[in-house]
């Protein structure tokens, strides 16, 4: 939950991380690397909003694939040349949209996907989805717009602000394990709204219970905002593949 007292326990559980983490390394954490340090993360991110911005263009300069495996890559790449490379991107991105190109021609099918992060090299959903004809313009989740829609704030002077300030940004994800989540449920129908999303795609990974819960309040959030929407629950095998590009390829039809 996220209520004052959570934030409060949780704030004292990033303070005995801290701890932690200057008894693993022997570095010693400091007003001055702590604020580099959220400098240069929140520069990542900062660069991956402008290729989530392009993506608002129709056509879409980049393929939903690309993109998440761009953000795939920043959970491990080296930060600032990352950062650097991203920027690069989003530079030429930026040029594909003012001259109207895209991976896809304008008013090609737009579709949001939501739910369980999928990590390296799982994409198995966004490539059935774009080789049915469609492009995924946005992902609501931890490998998506919840990883890099909000920075720490850069505003603490001591270490216990800026320990403070990375604290409050991560606890404000809206994460399935959160109860109440409404903010989840906001945030995707803001984003289909924002993208021009056709239609959303609901994911699931087996046993992910989480995220299963919260399907029904996504789909009738996303209807009542009227949009189609599909709910898929899979796993990391290809099994399904045919099965499941039979079920996107009938939603796409449908938009």
């Amino acid at each position: 939950m996220k209520r004052p007292e959570d934030l409060a326990m949780w704030k004292a559980e990033v303070r005995e991380l801290a701890k932690k983490v200057e008894e693993v390394t022997g570095n010693t954490i400091t007003a001055g690397s702590l604020s580099a340090a959220i400098k240069e993360v929140n520069d990542k991110r900062r660069a991956l909003q402008r290729i989530a911005a392009a993506c608002t263009a129709d056509p879409a300069p980049i393929s939903g694939k690309d993109r998440l495996l761009a953000t795939q890559v920043a959970f491990y790449d080296d930060v600032p040349r990352f950062t650097q490379m991203v920027n690069a991107l989003a530079d030429e991105l930026d040029q594909r949209v003012a001259a109207g190109e895209g991976v896809a021609p304008k008013g090609t099918k737009r579709i949001l996907v939501t739910g369980t992060p999928m990590a390296l090299p799982n994409w198995k959903i966004h490539d059935i989805i774009e080789k049915a004809g469609a492009v995924v313009v946005g992902e609501e989740m931890c490998t998506g717009s919840r990883y890099y829609q909000d920075l720490v704030s850069e505003d603490g002077t001591t270490l216990d602000e800026m320990i403070d300030a990375v604290a409050e940004k991560y606890l404000d994800i809206n994460c399935a394990c959160f109860t109440t989540n409404k903010g989840r449920i906001d945030d995707v129908v803001r984003m289909a709204k924002e993208y021009e999303a056709d239609g959303v795609i609901d994911l699931a990974l087996q046993f992910c219970g989480l995220y299963e819960m919260e399907s029904h309040g996504i789909e009738t959030a996303v209807r009542e905002a009227g949009l189609p929407v599909l709910k898929i629950t899979t796993d990391y095998s290809m099994e399904d593949v045919g099965q499941l590009s039979t079920r996107v390829e009938a939603f796409l039809e449908m938009l």
